[in-house]
């Protein structure tokens, strides 16, 4: 279902705070979002089952408007949603992490099903990002965080330089060119070339640091995009 661009950020934050307070219409419209075809389509396209992606948008149903006990009292999952993205994107990104989360755990499982007739502990080589209470969602933030500033401090000065000076500062290439003494599509080629040497960096250093798992560039754009924690 599509929703109407003008109904995002301060308006989608508005409903979520009504729908919070037990708003009927509110409510409804937000379990329209939940129940989108896009978000079933969204899961479906990075790999999960008919069953996994009714398990998850049955969870995140519950999780936005029942929420998990913790320290202080009751986490709704909707109370963390800040109005900085569409609510459709905000859930989007919440479900993303999940799956991309249980896709781990169950590699990890299988492998150590594997293992298991071993005489070592199949899980005693396993490196994990984070601490073992640590929230999935934020040890995998921090995965990708990571990798991204690995990449970024491999590329040399130069590169740099001219990425920070176009992508950063906004300098219009063919002035980018006339410092360098180079024509503008000269700068344009070599900008090309250090999207695709960043983007085969960037994978390279997720799947070194975590074998299990199995992310596009989709994803991490996606997860670049929606998420305000993974250059906080």
């Amino acid at each position: 279902m599509d929703f109407p661009s003008s109904i995002a950020g301060t308006e989608h934050l508005d409903l979520a705070e009504q729908a919070l307070e037990g708003d009927p219409q509110a409510l409804q419209s937000i379990m329209e979002m939940l129940r989108s075809p896009d978000l079933v389509a969204a899961l479906r396209s990075r790999g999960a089952s008919d069953s996994e992606s009714a398990d998850l948008i049955a969870d995140l149903v519950g999780d936005c408007f029942g929420g998990e006990r913790a320290k202080g009292g009751l986490h709704r999952l909707l109370a963390r949603y800040n109005g900085s993205c569409p609510l459709p994107a905000f859930l989007r990104h919440v479900a993303l992490h999940r799956l991309i989360d249980l896709k781990r755990k169950l590699s990890k499982r299988k492998l150590a099903t594997v293992r298991d007739d071993d005489d070592e502990d199949p899980l005693a080589n396993i490196a994990s990002p984070g601490g073992a209470d640590e929230p999935a969602d934020t040890s995998l933030i921090a995965l990708l965080r990571e990798a991204i500033t690995r990449t970024f401090e491999s590329v040399e000065p130069e590169k740099l330089v001219l990425y920070r000076l176009v992508h950063s500062y906004g300098v219009p290439q063919k002035q980018v060119g006339a410092l360098w003494g180079m024509p503008e599509w000269t700068i344009s080629r070599k900008l090309d070339a250090l999207r695709d040497e960043l983007q085969r960096g960037i994978l390279a250093e997720i799947r070194r640091r975590d074998a299990w798992l199995e992310l596009e560039w989709e994803d991490l754009m996606s997860l670049c995009s929606e998420s305000v924690e993974l250059f906080g």
